[in-house]
């Protein structure tokens, strides 16, 4: 557990100053950036381990479905049928994509797949996915966009909430496509 914990502080730290005192346009940031500093540790941590954490089972079926499911809910939800103002450019498209699939990959794929693996109860493993997900945006929303407490505590409750979700899709069905798809569809809301 330990080195899951070390981890995420060096996530939280590179990344958070990263954001912070590089400041790239946001296409360069998530597209070449983030994989780098997120996937390329877990890489090496995967390799080293005996026993691996399968991030990709055999319920692709099952984890599709559910992923375009739960997309397609957070996209009503935060767009609430509105598409007034919806931008389909190619950045945005990479961003979406790129963001999806590193963060789930990380959170859902990864550290769900790793706490199942040492610990049982998987509520809690679920709710500690959530929070590390929530927390990882804590630097840039405080610093860079100065949000206020009140925006602060609803980014934080309801990024925390979609990481128990998509985590949730990927420890029922053993497979983190449907995490990644269902993360797109809500990054496609929040920034389209």
């Amino acid at each position: 557990m330990k080195r899951l914990w070390y981890y995420y502080l060096y996530i939280l730290i590179i990344w958070g100053s990263f954001r912070y005192f590089v400041q790239l346009p946001s296409v360069i940031e998530e597209l070449w950036f983030k994989p780098v500093i997120w996937i390329i540790p877990l890489f090496w941590w995967q390799l080293s381990m005996k026993e691996k954490v399968q991030m990709f089972g055999k319920k692709w079926t099952a984890s599709c479905l559910m992923g375009l499911f739960v997309g397609a809910m957070y996209f009503i939800l935060i767009r609430r049928f509105n598409l007034t103002g919806l931008k389909w450019e190619t950045n945005l498209l990479g961003v979406v994509l790129a963001t999806a699939v590193t963060e789930e990959l990380t959170f859902s794929g990864f550290v769900a797949g790793y706490l199942e693996k040492i610990q049982k109860g998987k509520w809690i493993n679920l709710l500690i996915v959530g929070l590390m997900v929530s927390v990882i945006r804590l630097p840039i929303l405080m610093f860079v966009y100065k949000l206020g407490v009140g925006e602060l505590l609803g980014v934080f409750l309801f990024s925390g909430a979609s990481g128990v979700i998509n985590a949730w899709i990927r420890v029922e069905t053993g497979n983190v496509s449907g995490s990644v798809l269902a993360r797109m569809g809500l990054n496609l809301a929040v920034l389209g």
